[in-house]
């Protein structure tokens, strides 16, 4: 039985805050210029690449193997890692990934981040009592960067980050609408042309993910497919990696999910109040460029070859 990582970490009891309040609303005091972060692959045993690895120091503590996770709300660190960087112990949450149970997580007094040369200050951390997943001390949030126009290429390893132009919206037909919840953006999708639905971008999970309901479409996907463990920042959970063919459509954009796996997203449909069809994770984005602008809920998946 593999084991990958499934994310959409989230605190099951949040403040009733929007993204800018929750992951945002830390304080930038390097300069407000552009910023290019070289980013490191993260490899498992069970996969030849499951996601991107940004380096970073919480309160100026030992560098610390973070994953760059837009799946994610909120910084979590582990037990040691937590430790190590002063991170002391608060007030209680429940800590949730998709299709698993809640995890206690603490939530302690603000932080700073450094990664290189940015540094942000007033940070939420949440620390968890276990590891989180192997080869990592924590994860970063891409909205923690949402006071920039976010900008990922994930062949090339980089992250860039740009100052919003002063009151100019951005006017771009390439980028698509999202809805955003918590900092968690979610992207209308037409899932191998037969359903339309909504799917978290969620770089922090190894492999794409479709819904219980929309993996009905394949009558007996329990017979093609294999069981799977998931571990997330927030427990593990079961699923069953799919066939090969499973595409996402994002208007003239098509993006092999490949490999995908089903999980149960029945409680973040529950808790969003609109159908999640699915989370297009680190497996369909490994070849794109994605551009994220918080600012207006709006996200870009490029080929960088054009």
């Amino acid at each position: 039985m593999a084991c990958a990582a499934v994310t959409g970490l989230a605190a099951s009891n949040p403040p009733p805050d929007t993204c800018s309040s929750l992951a945002a609303a830390s304080e930038l005091i390097s300069p407000p210029r552009h910023y290019s972060l070289k980013l490191n692959t993260l490899y498992t045993p069970q996969a030849s690449s499951t996601g991107l690895l940004v380096k970073a120091r919480i309160n100026g503590g030992p560098v610390l193997r973070m994953l760059l996770d837009s799946g994610a709300s909120f910084v979590v660190l582990d037990k040691r890692a937590a430790a190590a960087s002063g991170h002391l112990a608060g007030s209680l949450f429940e800590l949730v990934s998709l299709g698993s149970t809640p995890k206690p997580a603490r939530r302690g007094e603000c932080a700073t981040v450094q990664v290189g040369e940015l540094v942000l200050r007033d940070c939420n951390i949440l620390a968890v009592d276990t590891k989180l997943l192997e080869g990592i001390d924590g994860i970063i949030p891409m909205a923690l960067f949402a006071g920039f126009l976010v900008r990922l290429d994930v062949p090339g390893k980089t992250l860039d980050l740009e100052p919003y132009p002063a009151h100019q919206p951005i006017v771009d037909p390439a980028y698509s609408p999202a809805r955003a919840d918590h900092c968690l953006l979610y992207l209308a999708s037409v899932l191998n042309e037969s359903r339309s639905g909504y799917v978290l971008l969620d770089t922090g999970a190894t492999y794409s993910a479709v819904s219980e309901a929309a993996a009905r479409s394949w009558n007996a996907y329990r017979t093609m497919s294999r069981s799977i463990a998931l571990h997330g920042g927030a427990g593990a959970t079961d699923g069953f990696l799919l066939p090969r063919g499973v595409r996402f459509r994002f208007g003239s954009r098509v993006l092999s999910a490949d490999p995908a796996v089903v999980v149960d997203l029945s409680d973040a449909s529950r808790h969003q109040q609109f159908e999640v069809d699915g989370i297009l994770g680190y497996s369909a984005l490994r070849n794109s460029i994605v551009t994220i602008n918080y600012r207006d809920s709006l996200v870009r998946i490029a080929d960088p070859n054009r």
